[in-house]
């Protein structure tokens, strides 16, 4: 399909991600208008968007959000609505037969983005067809019969929630049952699991078309993170990992999933096994590594959108390709005792590109340092196990 001047509104002008889509969309012709929370969002100081709409209820986290966009949609002349970060497109799913009414929207439907976004509903099918997992607390399992057959230490994370935010590590069960017994911990709220000891952390880019049909799979290792103890990636390099890509293709055919998935998975220190670690149902900051690669997720997207027949991309064999996130892996650096011994060296940019540059559209990577500096203390209380 020929996509020149259909008109696109891309949601979250601020996300590391957001750019590669914006790049991806304007390949292909199209026509974009970007929400922006803020003059220092990176797509509002790209030079790409065709059109930008600034308010601050733009952005997916903000209250507002519902009715600022149905009043955009309804005002605007638009074709698609592409939603890109996690809490975004959990709203814009959750109101997706009144959206229709406007326009197409390019994401997952809302039967399959569900499951991905609660985590434990995502292992309790994963378990259901044997996709390996840290041993988890099912929700039919009470917390006392879980605690009594698991080996500490076991970690706890938001069944719903971005990232690392939320995430918890008890050492024994004295510190457990410490946490039960204040009011404002429910354990019905999190997944529960045993700790894998790991020394790998494996995810892998999945695009399905609407017939389940898989039309690109890489996968990524991720060789730094910050936090340090199991934060989100701040270094990931393409590689060969094909029994990751089936477990992901499993899961993903087992959950009806159309559209694009980032599947995480351990390697267990002790087995060498992958255990799934989670799905995002979102588009992660990550996906320029896909691009690297040579895939055009904003495409496929669209064509999913139209129900056009999905650009099949061969299975990834450009290995060792890296994706870096600069400004998190400063902190890194000053944090991580393997500052100087990492291999591939902190300092080497070699088969590497930056998760916010770009070459010949560079003003977002200096705005986006800016934010980062503003937020600084914010990110990091957000993150704190």
């Amino acid at each position: 399909m020929n996509f020149n001047g259909i008109k696109v509104l891309l949601t979250d002008g601020g996300g590391r991600q957001t750019l590669t889509i914006l790049h991806g969309l304007k390949e292909i012709g199209c026509h974009v208008t970007v929400l922006c929370s803020t003059k220092l969002d990176v797509c509002y100081n790209s030079k790409l968007p065709d059109a930008r709409i600034l308010d601050y209820d733009a952005a997916g986290s903000h209250d507002g959000f519902e009715e600022f966009i149905m009043k955009v949609l309804k005002e605007g002349n638009f074709d698609v609505l592409l939603p890109v970060a996690e809490i975004t497109t959990n709203k814009v799913t959750l109101h997706e037969d009144e959206i229709k009414q406007y326009v197409k929207i390019a994401c997952a439907p809302r039967s399959a983005y569900i499951q991905a976004f609660n985590k434990q509903r995502t292992f309790e099918k994963a378990l259901e067809i044997g996709i390996p997992c840290p041993y988890t607390r099912r929700e039919s399992q009470t917390v006392e019969d879980y605690l009594s057959k698991a080996k500490f230490p076991v970690i706890i994370k938001p069944r719903q929630g971005l990232g690392s935010i939320g995430f918890h590590k008890f050492e024994t069960r004295e510190e457990f049952d410490k946490a039960l017994a204040e009011k404002t911990f429910n354990p019905d709220e999190y997944v529960i699991q045993e700790f894998v000891k790991f020394d790998k952390r494996i995810g892998t880019y999945i695009f399905m078309d609407q017939n389940c049909k898989t039309c690109a799979s890489m996968a990524q290792e991720v060789l730094r993170w910050y936090p340090i103890d199991a934060g989100t990636a701040v270094l990931t390099r393409s590689i060969d990992a094909p029994d990751a890509i089936r477990y992901s293709r499993e899961l993903l055919k087992a959950l009806e999933w159309h559209g694009f998935a980032n599947v995480g998975f351990m390697i267990d220190k002790e087995t060498g096994e992958a255990k799934l670690l989670e799905i995002n149902g979102r588009i992660s900051a990550g996906v320029k590594l896909s691009w690297f690669c040579g895939i055009n997720i904003a495409k496929q997207l669209m064509e999913m959108a139209y129900d056009q027949e999905v650009t099949e991309y061969p299975d990834n064999k450009k290995f060792g390709l890296m994706a870096r996130h600069s400004h998190a892996d400063i902190s890194w650096f000053f944090k991580s005792k393997e500052r100087f011994s990492c291999k591939p060296s902190w300092f080497s940019w070699k088969n590497t590109t930056d998760l916010v540059y770009w070459k010949g559209d560079m003003k977002p990577y200096f705005t986006y340092t800016l934010q980062k500096i503003f937020r600084y203390k914010e990110d990091i209380s957000k993150r704190k196990h």
